[in-house]
């Protein structure tokens, strides 16, 4: 006997009704045909399978069974132990372009959804719907016309409770990520190196977009009237200095709005670059910065940015012979001391002409370039020359290394000998010398006469 529950819908009850009364003869067979739609030869059917099954006769036979147009159960459940092992606590859309780039499985983002949800894992990230505060800015109609850069501070190696800072650029118009580099802190190289990438890979934009910090913009950010009547100016700082030497113009803004796009893109890659990294277990900054350069930025530009347009480009491809160690490095004018030493960072450097000292006038202003690969160079008369790191010893320093000598030498003498061996010369081997006469000067001087 089937105990099975059987569920009937509002129309089927209808139909079961009329069987009733189709089986008692209380009504005729065109009668019910008329009443439920169906024609003759369907009543005459479900007439002859209600009185052999009864009521399990009227539902569909298909009802509660999978169709075999979905996925297998070993299918689903595959995905589910992927999810357990290998990418715990992962973004689910996330999880799902990963399935797609190194598993070869392509299936909906809502049946990732569903089928992980279903089995009781919530996701980290739930969508949540949010009330703009203020609609968005308009993005630029032409690729390489804005470019918006920015470090994220944020502990980006796992196992590792120190903060790196990722500098980042991203392309107003398309949101192609055209440059990251990851460093220790927020400094002018790391925005030379992802100037570098985007140069590379894209050519010269038109313009960068940044906060107001010190490495854009001067910190005094307005002249006195007596200033300006003297004719001066606030100078740039040496990487602007340096992008206009390259014709990229700068905008700074203190409004962290402004620059939405790439606000938002350190939320995603705090999620997706932060995973990545830790599932292929790299914990060093030279290992994830070439990670990040040949692996995950192309997959996420492919899969988020759009397309550039040719017809609505304006990178500039750089020339065949760019050198980016020159181009790109930064340069501050400063005066020489002695003919041939500068101080520079703190340090002091001495300037050198085919591996000598090279002589170049006292308090002459020269400048002095900083190049990508972190050497330090003088240009004078259009030529380069190379310096090299001089250590000077401070005051402190050479009074507590002379103290430290003298307590060594004196430590060196050996005391047991002192007073019993007399040098050839001593005045105790030849005698004392006679005393002077009453008559002598030198007496009287002595006594006092």
């Amino acid at each position: 006997m089937n105990n099975e529950r059987i569920i009937l819908t509002m129309k089927e009850q209808k139909i079961h009704k009329i069987l009733i009364e189709l089986v008692n003869n209380d009504i005729k067979v065109s009668d019910a045909a008329r009443i439920t739609g169906l024609s003759e030869r369907q009543i005459y059917r479900k007439k002859k399978d209600f009185k052999v099954s009864g009521v399990s006769s009227i539902p569909h036979k298909s009802r509660n069974r999978p169709t075999g147009k979905g996925y297998s159960s070993i299918f689903k459940q595959s995905i589910i132990d992927l999810y357990l092992s290998e990418y715990s606590g992962w973004n689910f859309y996330h999880f799902n372009d990963m399935l797609q780039d190194f598993h070869d499985i392509k299936v909906s983002d809502s049946f990732i959804y569903n089928l992980l949800t279903s089995n009781g894992i919530t996701s980290p990230h739930p969508y949540r719907h949010k009330k703009k505060s203020h609609p968005p800015r308009e993005r630029k109609e032409f690729a390489g016309e804005l470019l918006q850069v920015d470090a994220s501070k944020h502990k980006w190696l796992f196992d590792d409770e120190c903060y790196y800072y990722l500098h980042g650029s991203i392309d107003d118009s398309t949101g192609t990520v055209t440059g990251c580099f990851l460093d220790y802190e927020e400094t002018i190289f790391g925005y030379q190196m992802i100037l570098k990438q985007t140069i590379q890979n894209y050519g010269f934009p038109e313009c960068l977009y940044s906060d107001y910090r010190t490495v854009f913009q001067s910190n005094k950010k307005e002249l006195s009237i007596e200033e300006e009547l003297q004719g001066k100016h606030i100078e740039n700082t040496r990487f602007t200095t340096m992008l206009k030497h390259n014709g990229i113009d700068i905008i700074s803004t203190t409004n962290p709005m402004a620059k939405g796009r790439i606000e938002r893109l350190w939320r995603t890659f705090q999620d997706r670059l932060y995973n990545e990294l830790k599932k292929n277990k790299i914990s060093s900054l030279e290992k994830a910065n070439d990670f990040i350069l040949n692996d995950f930025l192309p997959r996420y530009n492919n899969r988020f940015a759009l397309p550039i347009d040719d017809n609505k480009n304006l990178f500039v491809c750089p020339i065949d012979d760019f050198d980016y160690n020159v181009e790109l490095a930064t340069y501050k004018e400063l005066s020489i001391h002695h003919h041939c030493y500068l101080r520079f960072d703190n340090k002091t450097f001495v300037i050198l002409d085919n591996d000598s000292n090279a002589y170049i006038e006292t308090k002459q202003k020269v400048k002095v370039y900083t190049f990508l690969d972190g050497s330090i160079n003088v240009l004078f008369n259009g030529s380069f020359y190379q310096t090299k790191e001089v250590k000077l010893m401070s005051k402190q320093d050479f009074i507590s290394n002379f103290t430290t000598a003298t307590k060594k030498q004196k430590s060196d003498i050996d005391y047991s000998k002192q007073g019993r061996e007399n040098s050839k010369n001593s005045p105790w081997r030849n005698g004392l010398p006679p005393m002077p006469s009453r008559e002598c000067s030198a007496y009287s001087y002595f006594h006092g006469c």
